[in-house]
């Protein structure tokens, strides 16, 4: 997500916020997916990119808290978002 020039820092942050958690959202559903599909080597794959997901995350929690917005969005930006799905396609959860 390319992220436009804000004027307000407080609405950089409350947009740092909610992508985060987006983020941490994705992460554990990634999890649980891959809980559900442990014979399937998209699973491991899903795990690697998880880890990688959590890195960046981690990183931009770093630099939020050391008031660098940019670049805590410059590694919101290189989360691979749904490590899950294949092509955009929706997966099923249940299963």
């Amino acid at each position: 997500m390319a992220h436009p020039q804000r004027r307000d820092p407080g609405e950089a942050l409350a947009e740092l916020t909610s992508e985060i958690t987006k983020g941490i959202d994705d992460a554990a559903e990634a999890l649980r997916w891959c809980r559900r599909h442990l014979q399937e080597r998209k699973a491991s794959e899903t795990l690697r990119l998880a880890q990688l997901n959590i890195a960046y995350l981690a990183l931009a929690l770093d630099w939020q808290m050391e008031g660098e917005v940019d670049k805590a969005f410059s590694a919101i930006d290189r989360i691979w978002w749904k490590p899950y799905r294949d092509d955009g396609q929706e997966v099923d959860a249940t299963t």
